[in-house]
């Protein structure tokens, strides 16, 4: 009888060969909003953030006063003073739920090779890297909604379907020429630049003109804070696409279920909390509770066995609001975004030099020695 069917098995290792099938992409639009919510300056205030917090169930208003177009300055002295009453509304804060959860029987990794952590970890973030997606994509579309309609001076750049619309030519200026346009709106703080990969690629460009380059480029790019997304949609003959947001514009607020905040834990096992999520670094809403049943069928011939067992239950559930600066009249009013793109029609990077020997051009050529080269 030969040993060697039984001692000819298939070797297995652990090894890190799944390494690439989930990663994290770039989500600038999210992280714009993010940073900006933090600034002392902002929209938001931390009256705002704290009652937006424990906000579900009730409707969250803010007050705010409307630009007020009808102001004229006089020529003459009058005895009378007129009124000039400001115009007051309440803005009513919309929130989006996000939610997600898996589940996980400890019993079947006694004869798996996958252990429970390295499970545990896989499913947690594929979650985190779509929710990231999704905020990204919201934010992305707050931008958008919220772009300035009015530019006063769009310098010697296309402006048309509310957007700086630059040619392929003019993509080594547009970046430097974007505080000024903003200056034009009257903006003049620090300013952030949402951007997609064609956005990185001229960057990268701009930088190889250091201080000591023909060229001195590094100012186009290097008094702004930069935030890159993949999440951007790829636009028909566009090389570059964007926004520019003034500093202070943009908030994103959060709020959690009652008994999350509350830290519930029920008779019969079931937890709520608030927990920091890695990679993102926001707070979402935790839900956990365990059971037992016939759970067999999770791995097929793998756990058949498993009739009655353990399975815990993990639950996470979060509601966000994109905000950006409130405009009474987006029509007549300049919003402090300014979208933007750079085209890519003849986007080359150098052209052929053609050389035309004509007799009235005429090329000196000198003829090679018959003896050169041997």
């Amino acid at each position: 009888m030969s040993l060697v069917l039984t001692r000819i098995q298939n070797i297995r290792a652990n090894s890190n060969l799944d390494k690439f099938e989930y990663r994290p992409s770039r989500y600038g639009a999210l992280n714009a909003f993010m940073v900006q919510s933090e600034d002392p300056t902002g929209i938001l205030t931390d009256e705002l953030k704290q009652k937006a917090r424990t906000s579900i169930g009730n409707t969250l208003e803010t007050p705010v006063i409307d630009y007020d177009a009808d102001i004229t300055i006089g020529s003459t002295r009058t005895l009378t003073i007129a009124d000039s009453e400001n115009t007051s509304k309440m803005v009513q804060i919309t929130f989006a739920t996000y939610a997600w959860g898996f589940t996980i029987a400890p019993a079947m990794y006694m004869n798996n090779e996958i252990g429970i952590q390295k499970d545990f970890e896989t499913k947690m973030m594929k979650y985190i890297y779509a929710f990231a997606k999704k905020l990204d994509e919201a934010a992305l579309a707050a931008l958008a909604a919220n772009k300035t309609q009015i530019l006063k001076n769009p310098l010697l750049y296309d402006w048309s379907a509310n957007a700086i619309n630059a040619k392929w030519t003019e993509r080594e200026n547009v970046f430097g020429d974007l505080e000024v346009m903003m200056g034009a709106n009257d903006f003049y703080g620090q300013l952030h630049i949402v951007g997609d990969p064609g956005v990185e690629s001229i960057m990268r460009k701009l930088q190889q003109h250091g201080l000591y380059n023909d060229v001195n480029k590094q100012n186009e790019f290097g008094t702004k804070i930069v935030h890159l997304t993949n999440n951007i949609a790829a636009a028909e003959n566009k090389y570059a696409q964007g926004y520019a947001v003034n500093a202070g514009s943009l908030g994103m607020l959060t709020r959690f279920e009652r008994d999350c905040l509350l830290g519930t834990v029920s008779g019969d096992g079931h937890e709520w909390g608030i927990a920091t999520l890695p990679l993102l670094n926001m707070p979402v809403g935790t839900y956990f509770y365990d059971s037992v049943g016939d759970y067999n069928t999770i791995a097929g011939t793998a756990t058949a066995d498993m009739t009655r067992t353990r399975k815990e239950h993990y639950g996470f559930a979060v509601d966000v609001a994109f905000l950006t600066a409130y405009n009474s009249a987006p029509s007549t009013l300049a919003s402090p975004i300014l979208a933007f793109n750079v085209s890519s029609e003849d986007a080359v990077y150098a052209k052929p030099v053609v050389v035309v020997n004509s007799e009235d051009n005429p090329v000196n050529t000198k003829e090679a020695s018959a003896g050169v080269g041997g």
